[in-house]
């Protein structure tokens, strides 16, 4: 999905996929039964080198953004830019 004009809130308890790229959300699913791998694979082909591939959640009203394990070798917590750009359309 292309993000909407408006923000999109994600439920307490929710995850979704998401490509950060240029300050902005460029895509997102809900859907995840996709992994990261197809999800970019299905939405841009192939990760642009300036962009950012995860997941974000909302536990118990705090949204995170968590990096793909499948693109960084690991789940921790994304860069603090991309946290803002997620945070701005997804509270």
């Amino acid at each position: 999905m292309k993000p909407p004009d408006e923000k999109y809130e994600i439920q307490d308890g929710y995850y979704v996929l998401i490509i950060v790229q240029n300050g902005k959300v460029i895509h997102f699913t809900p859907n995840v039964s996709l992994s990261h791998a197809d999800f970019v694979k299905r939405t841009v082909g192939t990760l642009p080198s300036d962009a950012w591939v995860g997941s974000a959640t909302k536990n118990d009203g705090y949204l995170t953004a968590i990096n793909s394990y499948t693109f960084y070798q690991n789940q921790l917590p994304a860069p603090p830019e991309i946290q803002s750009v997620v945070k701005a359309q997804f509270c």
